[in-house]
């Protein structure tokens, strides 16, 4: 959080507790879309497992959004890997179709 821009202070209600949070102004809609969906996931755990403490309820759904998480950033990761290779690839068959001294007349130009 930048210290130049303006922040306020919200509450934000999870599993029936009501936390204060510091966000900055413009924040504020997407902080409340994030504590909501948090608080329905933990919801939803805690109905499968009525049983679990509030704690375990939070760790397990902790762990449920690391997992979501890494799995999207490997996935991102492969995308990007991949179309690096074809870029490479792409530019190699680029090279070879135009004369390195047309490329250089045509960048002038």
């Amino acid at each position: 959080m930048s210290e130049s821009e303006p922040t306020k202070s919200i509450r934000v209600q999870i599993l029936g507790r009501e936390y204060a949070l510091r966000v900055q102004e413009g924040d504020e809609a997407h902080t409340r879309r994030i504590a909501s969906s948090l608080d329905a996931r933990m919801r939803q755990f805690n109905e499968a497992h009525p049983e679990q403490a509030e704690l375990t309820t939070a760790v397990m759904t902790a762990l449920t959004l690391a997992e979501e998480l890494f799995l999207q950033r490997e996935q991102y990761d492969d995308g990007t890997a991949a179309l690096t290779r074809e870029l490479d690839e792409l530019a190699q068959r680029l090279g070879a179709a135009v004369p390195p001294a047309e490329a250089e007349e045509r960048t002038k130009a």
